[in-house]
């Protein structure tokens, strides 16, 4: 039986991969891992330690959540000597890496031939209010961030002051034309070459943000032939073996937000929920028994700048 350890940090902060860790203890040896819990280990032979165990005596890894409280860019250095040491970790640092920027997703999407809002990212205002000047109606967003928190819409002709502001707290905008979407969207999850999922987020009553955790709810949706196969591409160009990629039904078409590189699966139903864990447990397990290498992000050879 394959041992497989989930790192997160429990039930209260990530409760999709607390369900992930019950998915693996069925399917496999399982252990509930923090980030914080490992440690290298530089002698004879450099090594990385999970607790008292070497980490490279489990077959896989499934990383969820680092520790704000630790230093996180030094637990993400431990599974980047993971992967560097051949040990099959999923979603790949690599793919998380380009998944977490808001800027290198669109850009690599873009590159790709995907559908993507024009994008602007600056540090600068002049160019971020011409860029909202262009757009008319866009979206300011971090770079880094998630379940929509400090996003917002704005208007050409209030683009300043907002700007400003933001600006002043974020240091960086992340600006993009906003789709008209009818107040909602599509999560859909993806794992491997498969959709396995997928659900509409539909906003409130007089509001346009579609995370759940802003008060959207969720509603069954069947994706087109053309949107399955958008999404199982946006996840390969990511590097991502699951995902969860967020895609609007703009008036010319789809069109991809994000690709989430550890997604929580609020709002599908419950068996569909087990369904999915399950799917990316077996997909883990499948790679680490095949000895094929996690996913990375598909850059291409030379810079098109």
């Amino acid at each position: 039986m394959r041992k497989i350890g989930i790192i997160t940090l429990g039930a209260e902060s990530d409760w999709a991969g607390m369900q992930l860790l019950e998915a693996a203890r069925e399917l496999a040896n399982a252990t509930l891992l923090s980030p914080t819990s490992f440690s290298i280990r530089i002698d004879e032979r450099p090594s990385v330690w999970a607790g008292i165990k070497p980490a490279d005596s489990f077959d896989a890894f499934i990383l969820r959540r680092f520790c704000s409280e630790g230093d996180v860019d030094s637990q993400f250095e431990v599974f980047e000597l993971l992967s560097h040491c051949g040990v099959l970790v999923i979603n790949s640092p690599a793919s998380l890496s380009i998944a977490e920027s808001k800027a290198e997703t669109a850009f690599l999407l873009r590159e790709a031939g995907l559908p993507v809002p024009r994008t602007v990212v600056t540090h600068d205002l002049a160019t971020a209010r011409a860029a909202v000047e262009e757009f008319g109606v866009a979206v300011l967003k971090p770079v880094y961030g998630s379940q929509g928190i400090d996003i917002e819409r704005i208007h050409a002709q209030e683009g300043t002051e907002v700007l400003g502001r933001f600006l002043d707290s974020h240091k960086v905008a992340c600006i993009q034309e906003f789709i008209p979407h009818g107040n909602r969207d599509i999560r859909a999850f993806v794992v491997g070459d498969e959709v396995q999922a997928a659900v509409y987020r539909v906003a409130p009553n007089g509001e346009w943000k579609t995370n759940v955790s802003q008060g959207a709810i969720c509603e069954p949706c069947t994706l087109t032939p053309e949107m399955s196969e958008i999404c199982v591409e946006a996840a390969c160009v990511v590097g991502v073996d699951y995902t969860g990629v967020d895609i609007v039904e703009g008036p010319d078409g789809p069109v991809v937000l994000e690709v989430n590189g550890a997604p929580s699966w609020h709002g599908l139903p419950q068996e569909s929920g087990w369904r999915l864990a399950h799917a990316i447990v077996r997909h883990v397990i499948d790679k680490a028994e095949s000895q094929q290498p996690a996913r990375l992000p598909r850059l291409k050879p030379q810079s098109s700048l």
